[in-house]
């Protein structure tokens, strides 16, 4: 079994480098947890309850899923799963541990598993924008830990994801064609190992003027013609009415550069 070097006692946070040129692929820890506030994701409550009620449940020992947030670029899936776990981070008492694994690292999750499910603590292993291609076969590694084998699967461990796709299936994957592969009904199988599955979707104008003026720190009516246009015209331009489109215009008009 690999062994990996960490501190749980101290920090709670850890990012997986995987091996480079030579270097052994490690656990960095985090040591400056984001603290983001939650009242700025507006139209998704229902689904920040549900991630924060099965996080709570996994941390007191009740029935908990893994969690796949999927849907469209922008829309707030890795922010608003990071802004869930770090509250959970931050409390003093808590037994959480997260372990964030790049995609292109897949293959370390067995051993990383049997590494956690020896630790006196409760872990969530994080992979942000997960997809698979047609010739990719990383996703063998993820689902032997999701499906489970002869020996049990680990109670103390959780798989969060988030994916611009609802299947985990990138978009060269032809409509009409979608059932012809056993491979690809396996890898659109993965979906179904996650118990709690979230589609976020673009915003309506409402909600993205409303989303512009929080960022800004003024009520709604408080934004005047001339900017609400300036912000629905630089969402048009980037395609899209989204939690980061909003913010970055909010950014480009503080500096001054989009007056």
């Amino acid at each position: 079994m690999k062994h990996f070097d960490t501190d749980f006692d101290t920090l709670k946070a850890y990012i997986y480098r995987g091996e480079f040129e030579g270097y052994g692929g490690f656990l960095r820890p985090i040591k400056e947890l984001e603290t983001i506030d939650l009242s700025y994701f507006v139209g998704i409550d229902d689904i920040i309850k549900a991630v924060q009620s099965n996080t709570q449940s996994f941390l007191d020992n009740s029935q908990a899923s893994n969690v796949l947030l999927w849907g469209a670029r922008g829309c707030g899936k890795s922010s608003s799963m990071r802004a869930v776990l770090c509250s959970f981070l931050h409390r003093e008492d808590t037994l959480l541990r997260v372990i964030e694994v790049p995609k292109s690292s897949l293959a370390i999750l067995p051993h990383l598993v049997d590494f956690l499910r020896e630790q006196p603590y409760k872990f969530i292993i994080v992979c942000d924008d997960l997809s698979f291609g047609r010739a990719d076969e990383s996703y063998k590694a993820l689902k032997s830990i999701l499906d489970g084998g002869f020996e049990a699967q680990a109670q103390n461990i959780l798989f969060y994801a988030t994916s611009n796709m609802r299947h985990l299936l990138l978009e060269e994957y032809a409509q009409d064609t979608m059932h012809l592969s056993d491979m690809q009904d396996e890898i659109i199988s993965l979906s179904d190992r996650f118990g709690i599955c979230l589609g976020f979707y673009t915003l309506g104008s409402a909600e993205y003027i409303n989303l512009v003026a929080r960022y800004l720190g003024i009520q709604p009516h408080s934004l005047d013609s001339v900017l609400r246009q300036k912000a629905l015209n630089y969402a048009t331009q980037k395609g899209s009415k989204n939690p980061r489109i909003a913010k970055e215009f909010v950014k480009l008009y503080q500096n001054g550069i989009l007056c």
